[in-house]
């Protein structure tokens, strides 16, 4: 691709990246709604010993994800403590956080090249989807691994400490840049489900 072309790509990327961030803050509020909604039952799945509700906060303009968590059954940290049935837990994460990989993957469906509306149609729809995907992917492992962050913390404090789960280990690889990656695979999974099905 000659230069000037790549230019252009990445003004029309930056372009739809100003405008989809400022949509998303926008609409946060309308936003965090729906991820309450998606991200409670998804939550349940994952761990059996809380009983979750997953609430938008907001302090002054900024937007929070916040868990509540009431334990259900005895949650053992170490030999020496166990969190009793009917404690209230609770995390957060901001919703603009949340929202950065979605921002990403978007950013490159909106100025991907299409020969045809039908194919920008398509790239929306399945980048749609995706993104429900990649915030279901993240989300609930992120509220989940804050909680057992703090519960780790004093695990290691004595004797046979609690095993680590495994969202934990997958929300630090999201935090270190795999939702980011995730938000490109999402990407490139669209388009090349796109030139698969307009090729038939």
């Amino acid at each position: 691709m000659p230069q000037r072309k790549w230019l252009i790509t990445f003004y029309k990327g930056l372009a739809a990246w100003l405008f989809l961030s400022l949509s998303v803050w926008y609409f946060q509020a309308w936003l965090g709604k729906g991820l309450c909604l998606l991200s409670a039952f998804p939550i349940t799945l994952m761990t059996t010993e809380i009983s979750p509700l997953v609430k938008l906060t907001q302090t002054g303009t900024d937007y929070s994800l916040e868990l509540s968590a009431w334990v259900l059954r005895p949650i053992p940290i170490n030999a020496d403590m166990t969190i009793p049935p009917g404690t209230e837990l609770k995390s957060s994460t901001h919703l603009l956080h949340i929202l950065v990989p979605v921002i990403i993957e978007w950013s490159v469906l909106l100025v991907w090249p299409v020969q045809r509306w039908t194919q920008r149609l398509l790239l929306i729809g399945t980048g749609i989807l995706s993104a429900v995907v990649l915030v279901l992917a993240t989300l609930p492992a992120t509220l989940l691994g804050l909680l057992e962050i703090s519960f780790q913390q004093v695990a290691v404090l004595g004797t046979e400490p609690r095993t680590v789960p495994w969202f934990l280990d997958w929300m630090v690889f999201c935090e270190l840049g795999g939702a980011w990656l995730l938000a490109i695979i999402g990407a490139w999974l669209c388009i090349q489900l796109q030139q698969k099905l307009l090729r038939r």
